[in-house]
C-alpha cells in the first residue's frame, strides 16, 4: 500500500472514532488517535503488553490502564478485533486491525516442545467456509454476521 493510501487509510479511521466517541458522549483525547494510529501501522497481531512497549520505546507518556480503556473503546467501535490464540502469556488476549480488513480465519502454530508458545499465525480465507457458512444458515433459518473459526498446531518434521 502506498504512502497516499495508507494516509487517508488513517484519516478514515480517526473519523470513524471521533464519531463514535461523540456519538457516546466520550473525552477526544490526543492519547486515543496515538494509540489508534500505532494498531493502524503493525502489520500483525498484538496483546497490550506489545503495544505498552512500542509505546513506551516510541516516548509517549500512556499508562497501561489508558491502553486497556483504549482497547475497549476501539473493539466496540469496530477498529480492532479481539482474539484468544491460546498462548501463554501475561495477556492472553490478542489484537488485530479490523476496519478494513475481509473476512479470514487463522492457523496457529506452535513451537514444538513448547507450552503453547506461538511461533507463527497464519491468516487465510478458504472459499469452502463461505459455503458451510450459507448451509448453516439455510439449515438454522439464521443470518450469520460474522465468525471466528481457529486451527491449531506444530510444524511437522
Amino acid at each position: 500500500m502506498d504512502t497516499l493510501q495508507k494516509e487517508k487509510n488513517i484519516a478514515l479511521i480517526k473519523d470513524v472514532l471521533r464519531n463514535y466517541l461523540l456519538e457516546k458522549g466520550f473525552r477526544n483525547t490526543p492519547e486515543r488517535y496515538t494509540i489508534l494510529e500505532e494498531i493502524y501501522g503493525m502489520d500483525h497481531h498484538f496483546n497490550v503488553d506489545d503495544l505498552y512497549l512500542l509505546m513506551m520505546q516510541k516516548k509517549y507518556h500512556v499508562s497501561k490502564a489508558t491502553i486497556y480503556n483504549t482497547i475497549e473503546i476501539f473493539l466496540d467501535a469496530g477498529l480492532i478485533r479481539k482474539h484468544q490464540f491460546g498462548e501463554k502469556t501475561l495477556t492472553s488476549s490478542s489484537y488485530e486491525k479490523s476496519y478494513f480488513d475481509k473476512q479470514h480465519d487463522h492457523l496457529v502454530i506452535y513451537k514444538k516442545d513448547s507450552d503453547k508458545e506461538i511461533e507463527e499465525i497464519i491468516e487465510f480465507c478458504d472459499p469452502r467456509i463461505q459455503g458451510i457458512k450459507e448451509a448453516i444458515e439455510g439449515a438454522f433459518g439464521v443470518k450469520i454476521d460474522s465468525h471466528s473459526l481457529y486451527f491449531y498446531g506444530t510444524k511437522n518434521d
